[in-house]
């Protein structure tokens, strides 16, 4: 089964997103992240970067797709099976932005983000992976990077 068909649109309160062109099954593979794997030492300003593990970041200058795929506390996609892969979480809409949580991949210390995501449950401020509260640890546990499921509580 090939990739959806996904493509980069402005969204109202976020910037740039990306949305699926066709349905989306639940546990289907989305789309898996790309770019350089850097240390932490390495890291430099003109990069983004999404941590993998925990001295190691992907990154790239924002021109991959993957970079447009934004956070919600509601997020209908996930990391899965624990590598760099999102797997659609339930039945994704055409023309539904793809989301992801993005305290499922981030453990640096005091990291934080306020929230735009608009959903019923946000929880205000996106958070490192040791900051969530033990109750979203455990929620988020089976869609985080495989480095944070195994993270002390």
């Amino acid at each position: 089964m090939s990739d959806p068909q996904l493509e980069i649109c402005m969204t109202e309160h976020k910037g740039r997103g990306v949305f699926t062109r066709e349905p989306i099954q639940r546990g289907r593979k989305v789309l898996t992240f790309q770019g350089r794997v850097l240390t932490t030492a390495e890291l430099t300003e003109d990069l983004l970067a999404m941590q993998i593990d925990h001295d190691l970041w992907l990154c790239s200058d924002g021109a991959l797709l993957d970079d447009c795929v934004n956070h919600s506390c509601e997020p209908n996609c996930g990391f899965v099976e624990g590598d760099l892969t999102l797997f659609a979480l339930r039945s994704i809409q055409p023309n539904e932005e793809i989301t992801w949580d993005y305290s499922t991949s981030i453990s640096e210390p005091d990291w934080t983000l306020d929230c735009r995501c608009g959903a019923a449950t946000c929880r205000g401020l996106v958070q490192a992976w040791g900051c969530l509260d033990a109750s979203d640890r455990a929620l988020l546990r089976p869609i985080a990077l495989k480095y944070l499921r195994t993270a002390p509580t």
